[in-house]
C-alpha cells in the first residue's frame, strides 16, 4: 500500500498503524466469523458494515462510537444475513456493465433441491446423513434446540417451545441444512432472475462480447426496483454450476444493492449514444437471437424453441426469450385479478408494427399481446419512461417501446397467434407519447 493510500481519509484502513484505532475484540470477532460463514475476506465484511452503518444509521466514523453500539449493529446486520441467507455464498465480485433488461415474474427457492436431498438421504440412511456433514439434527436439551453435527454439538439460543428457524421436518425429526465449514444455514432462501444484458467491462468494451444474463438476487435483494435499460455497473459472481441450463445464471452476495451504480462513466464518451437501447437492444451483429421484428415471432418460436422433461417425467416446450420493438396500441395499467400471478394481479398490453399491419392486417393477428406480471410492474415501472428532468411519466397509445420477455404460442379457432411474456419494457421520452395525468416524480423506489 503506497503512503497516498494511507492517508487517504475516506479509506478506514488508510490510517498509518500509530493514528489507527482498532476495532473492538468483539466486533473484530464477529467479522472473522461473518468471513468465514459467506467466504469472504475480513476486509469484505469490514467494508460492506461500514457502509452499512453508514447508510442506515448516518455514522461516517465508528470511531465515536461505543462499543456496545457497534457490537449491537453487528449483530444486527449479520444476524439478518443468516436469517435470510441473501448471500447465497459470499466470495469475490466481478464488476459488470451493462443494462438492465427486466425481471421475471416469480420467486424460486434456492434451497428446494438441497431439501429435497437431504430429505432422502436421511430416510435412506439417517447416520450416513448425519456422519456425512450433508444434515444438522436437532435435539432439545433444557428448554432450548440443539444441533448435532458431524463435527460438533451446536447449543443455539432458540426455545425448544417453537419450531427451530432453520429447520426442516423429516418424519417427526427435525434437520437443516449445512455448509462445508458445518454451520446450518436456512432450508428456505427464495430468490427471483433479474435479466441484465451486458458482460466484464473489457469484453464489453474490447471484444463486443454483450450477452443476455440472468442475475440470481435472493431474500430482500429479491424486491429490489431497477431502472429498465440504463447503463449500470453491477457487482457479481460468474456461474459455477456445470448444468449448462444454468450457465447463464450470476450470483450475488447480501449487499447488492448497495454496490450497484447507475452510470454511464466506464463507457467511452463517443460511444454512449451506442447504450441507448434503441440502438443497443436490436443490434443483430453484437447481440445473436435475441431480437426479433413482430413479423418473425411464429418463425423464431418454431427455430428456437427448447424442450424439456418436467420433475413428472413429462415432456415440455417452453419458448425463447426475446426482444421486440412495437408501437402500443392498447394498455391495461389497472391490475386484473390473477390467480397465476404471485402478486394476485398482472397487467397488459398490445404492440403492432407495420411490418405486422403488412402481413396480417389492423386486426387479430396484427398486433401482439404482452402480458405483465405484478413482479414487473411493481419493480421497473413497465408503463413509464423517463424525461429530461429524471422524472418518471406515463406512455399512452402510439408510443414506441422495446419488450423483453418469453415467447410463447396459443391457439385460437385453429390458428397460430403469439403472445409474450414480459419481463421488462423499455421507453424513451423522445419515442413516446405522454399520458395525461402521468407523471410520478417520486424516484426514492430506485434508491
Amino acid at each position: 500500500m503506497n503512503e497516498e493510500k494511507k492517508t487517504d481519509s475516506k479509506n478506514p484502513f488508510s490510517k498509518t498503524e500509530k493514528e489507527q484505532k482498532e476495532w473492538p475484540s468483539e466486533v473484530m470477532e464477529r467479522f472473522k466469523m461473518q468471513a468465514e460463514r459467506t467466504g469472504e475476506s475480513v476486509e469484505k465484511v469490514v467494508a460492506a458494515y461500514t457502509k452499512h452503518i453508514a447508510t442506515t444509521y448516518g455514522c461516517d466514523d465508528w470511531q465515536k462510537e461505543d462499543t456496545d453500539l457497534l457490537i449491537d449493529w453487528s449483530e444486527m446486520m449479520f444476524m439478518e444475513d443468516r436469517k435470510s441467507n441473501v448471500s447465497g455464498g459470499g466470495g469475490e465480485t466481478l464488476t459488470f456493465v451493462g443494462e438492465w433488461l427486466g425481471v421475471e415474474d416469480k420467486m424460486n427457492d434456492r434451497n428446494g433441491w438441497a431439501v429435497r436431498n437431504a430429505t432422502q438421504r436421511w430416510t435412506d440412511d439417517a447416520n450416513e446423513a448425519l456422519s456425512s456433514g450433508l444434515v444438522g439434527h436437532y435435539y432439545v436439551e433444557g428448554d432450548v434446540w440443539c444441533i448435532s453435527t458431524n463435527l460438533k454439538q451446536i447449543v443455539t439460543e432458540e426455545t425448544s417451545e417453537e419450531e427451530p428457524t432453520m429447520g426442516f421436518k423429516v418424519g417427526d425429526e427435525w434437520l437443516c441444512l449445512l455448509s462445508k465449514a458445518g454451520r446450518p444455514y436456512p432450508c428456505v432462501r427464495m430468490g427471483r432472475y433479474y435479466r441484465f444484458l451486458g458482460n466484464e467491462k473489457g469484453a464489453f468494451l474490447n471484444q463486443g462480447e454483450i450477452k443476455p444474463w440472468r442475475v440470481d438476487l435472493t431474500g430482500t435483494n429479491a424486491h429490489l426496483p431497477i431502472h429498465v435499460g440504463v447503463p449500470v455497473e453491477i457487482q457479481v459472481r460468474l456461474p459455477t454450476s456445470k448444468n449448462e441450463a444454468f450457465q447463464d445464471v450470476l450470483g450475488t452476495n447480501f449487499n447488492f444493492s448497495e454496490t450497484m451504480t447507475y452510470t454511464n462513466e466506464w463507457c467511452p464518451e463517443s460511444e454512449r449514444s451506442l447504450l441507448n437501447p434503441f440502438k443497443l437492444w436490436t443490434d443483430e451483429e453484437l447481440i445473436d437471437d435475441l431480437y426479433v421484428p413482430l413479423h418473425e415471432l411464429e418463425e423464431a418460436f418454431d427455430s428456437r424453441k427448447r424442450h424439456f422433461k418436467g420433475r413428472d417425467g413429462n415432456d415440455g416446450t417452453i419458448g425463447p426469450d426475446i426482444i421486440v420493438k412495437g408501437r402500443v396500441t392498447r394498455m391495461s395499467t389497472e391490475g386484473r385479478e390473477s390467480e397465476w400471478d404471485e402478486t394476485g394481479r398482472n397487467f397488459s398490453l398490445s404492440i403492432t408494427s407495420r411490418s405486422l399491419e403488412d402481413t396480417y392486417g389492423t386486426k387479430n393477428r396484427g398486433e401482439i399481446p404482452c402480458w405483465v406480471s405484478g413482479a414487473c410492474h411493481d419493480l421497473t415501472h413497465p408503463f413509464h419512461f423517463i424525461d429530461v428532468d429524471d422524472e418518471l411519466w406515463g406512455f399512452a397509445e402510439k408510443s414506441t417501446v422495446l419488450i423483453h420477455g418469453r415467447l410463447k404460442m396459443r391457439v385460437q379457432d385453429g390458428n397460430r397467434l403469439p403472445q409474450i411474456t414480459v419481463w421488462g419494457v423499455y421507453a424513451d421520452n423522445r419515442r413516446s407519447t405522454r399520458r395525461v395525468g402521468g407523471g410520478d416524480t417520486d424516484l426514492t423506489q430506485f434508491d
